[in-house]
């Protein structure tokens, strides 16, 4: 019983981890707020860079905004 606990914690962190989060909305930090970065190709861009976070996603469960995709937003329009 206990390890049948155990795997079904594991799967359930495992699975989250893995899901494409850039399919939900997509926010950034404006430096004060997080606000909704509009459409991937279209508004902005993410620039490759190696320390930055270009947007986030907001997690119901944890009421927090969490890293979506790495580098740096450029604006298009």
């Amino acid at each position: 019983m206990t390890l049948a606990v155990i795997v079904g914690t594991g799967s359930a962190i495992a699975s989250s981890l893995t899901k494409d989060h850039r399919e939900v909305t997509q926010y950034y930090w404006n430096g004060t707020a997080y606000v909704e970065a509009g459409i991937e190709g279209y508004d902005y861009e993410c620039q490759f860079d190696h320390f930055g976070t270009c947007t986030y996603y907001y997690d119901a469960v944890s009421k927090t905004y969490k890293p979506s995709k790495g580098g740096k937003i450029v604006w298009i329009r």
